[in-house]
């Protein structure tokens, strides 16, 4: 009897000590100090957009982190950054050590695209941490293009529209035109960034784009537009932007019920324009510390200095807005979902 008194008090001091090491693990304070984070890039290291965001980013990010370590930028483009997105839902280490900016399409992406979809992911399950913006984009056509006007587009011009692929806005925003409106607009997929789809439309390999960020094309492609040869004729997006007031919004020619629900659900991805996600899986105070990291950078004076040096439009959705949006358009109604399923699998 003795000896197995002496056992169980054995077993119930390693059961005190575990516990006394798991709340002790829970109650120290996070550290990055003398590590490396990865900041990867879903997209292609070429001109304004994911890119420039990221690695202005990368430059101020890791002065809020705790220990401070150094932040790694890097490029993992393919298919409008889902497969980053897949990486890093099931492969990227889950200790912080792996954050990303990947397409705003890619959090309902696994949603709209269905069975069909490249998302083999559950995007409620990542940490989102914020976003750099609440991005407004346009329908852009080229100078020369068959149709240049929207009317003439709205009465079935046909017109070839550069695309990253499936998931990514350019494919997903052009085939919603064509189910919502009956556009007649074909969608060119295989570029592996914006600026690879805007240099072909530069050389009149394309007709336009779909879903190109005003906030870019405004600083980038600013003489273009200004010469005529880059034309917005549709605002994308949940409220007009201030620079665009004449432009016409995609929902003023959107008026049955249903046909708005599939739209807000399709669209509402603009209002986390340029998304800071981590890994699911992480420890709920690496994640509160990342967020406030972000939340602390993007409120940096350095860094909106360096972001309107480069004439960047930078707005701060936080972790918490970005994640309830995310979760709220998986519990959208069962038919808007199917609807908006069967524009993404049109072709």
């Amino acid at each position: 009897m003795q000896s197995v008194a002496r056992q169980l008090l054995f077993l119930g001091s390693l059961l005190i000590a575990a516990f006394a090491t798991a709340a002790q693990a829970q109650t120290e304070p996070v550290s990055f100090a003398g590590k490396s984070i990865k900041l990867l890039i879903g997209f292609s290291p070429t001109g304004y957009g994911y890119d420039t965001y990221g690695r202005l980013l990368a430059r101020h990010i890791g002065k809020y982190l705790p220990g401070s370590p150094l932040i790694i930028p890097q490029n993992r483009p393919g298919a409008g950054s889902l497969n980053l997105a897949s990486y890093l839902a099931n492969a990227a280490p889950k200790d912080g050590s792996e954050i990303a900016i990947v397409g705003r399409g890619v959090a309902m992406e696994p949603l709209i695209g269905g069975s069909a979809s490249q998302g083999k992911f559950d995007s409620t399950r990542f940490a989102w941490l914020g976003s750099m913006n609440n991005e407004v984009s346009g329908f852009f056509v080229r100078q020369g293009a068959p149709a240049t006007s929207l009317q003439e587009i709205l009465a079935g011009a046909r017109l070839q529209m550069g695309s990253t692929g499936a998931g990514g806005d350019q494919q997903v925003f052009t085939i919603a035109l064509n189910s919502l409106l009956g556009t007649k607009l074909k969608p060119i997929a295989g570029y592996p960034g914006t600026q690879e789809i805007m240099l072909a439309i530069e050389r009149g390999e394309l007709d336009g784009i779909v879903g190109y960020s005003w906030g870019v094309a405004r600083a980038g492609n600013r003489d273009d537009l200004a010469a005529g040869r880059l034309k917005i004729v549709m605002q994308l997006g949940l409220e007009k932007h201030r620079d665009l007031p004449t432009v016409p919004m995609l929902d003023e020619f959107v008026s049955k019920p249903q046909d708005r629900q599939v739209l807000d659900l399709i669209f509402s991805r603009q209002a986390m324009g340029r998304p800071l996600v981590a890994p699911p899986g992480l420890d709920p105070r690496i994640v509160q510390a990342l967020r406030q990291a972000f939340a602390d950078a993007m409120r940096d004076p350095q860094f909106i200095a360096e972001g309107a040096k480069m004439d960047l439009e930078l707005g701060f959705v936080s972790g918490a807005a970005v994640q309830a949006m995310v979760e709220r358009g998986y519990k959208s109604p069962p038919e808007v979902i199917a609807r908006a399923q069967a524009i993404a699998a049109a072709n």
